[in-house]
């Protein structure tokens, strides 16, 4: 299933429905703009079936049993940094959840990762949670993988963390550990 095409992902991720009247108010209730929901790739809803390692699957991919729990979700069409469908992430507010379908996007609006800001100090925005994301009209990223992020993320420049907080949690996320570095044995015994 990894090997699929963007126009693949893309044409699975737009077969999801728009959302409904009801999802659009829970989301106005959050401070999240039409503008925002509906720029593209718009936002989307599913039933996903989420695993214990943070994918899920659609619920049209699945062979349905009465032991496979399916939830609505938000679907968000992830792209990668150069503009490419790489990954569909399905986001469960109600229980401060996010998993992606493939495994490959790193953050949600990644594909922004490297776009121009007009400001010298501009930072890009690193943003908690989604709703965050979209209360910003979708400037900025939220980290999935914050290991894997921290390599694509060296080069974006300074990064805007929403407070204190969130700037400890980002440095304590995004920092690597250096390689393990090995000695030849023939230099060890010239040393």
């Amino acid at each position: 299933m990894t090997a699929l095409l963007p126009s693949r992902i893309a044409g699975t991720f737009h077969a999801n429905f728009g959302l409904s009247p009801r999802e659009r108010g829970e989301l106005h209730r959050l401070g999240v703009s039409d503008a925002a929901l509906d720029m593209s790739p718009p936002i989307r809803a599913g039933y996903v079936s989420i695993d214990g390692h943070d994918r899920f699957e659609l619920e049209q991919h699945l062979r349905l049993s009465l032991a496979v729990r399916t939830v609505r979700a938000f679907l968000i069409l992830a792209e990668d940094t150069a503009g490419e469908p790489e990954d569909i992430v399905a986001w469960l507010p109600a229980l401060g959840r996010t998993a992606t379908w493939l495994g490959r996007a790193w953050g949600i609006g990644s594909g922004g990762a490297y776009h121009p800001r007009l400001a010298e100090h501009e930072g890009l925005p690193i943003w908690r949670d989604p709703i965050a994301w979209l209360r910003a009209e979708r400037r900025g990223v939220v980290l999935l993988k914050p290991r894997v992020a921290a390599g694509w993320l060296d080069d974006a420049g300074p990064l805007l963390a929403e407070d204190h907080e969130h700037g400890r949690e980002l440095r304590a996320a995004l920092t690597r550990p250096a390689p393990r570095i090995l000695v030849p044995a023939e230099a060890r015994r010239a040393a």
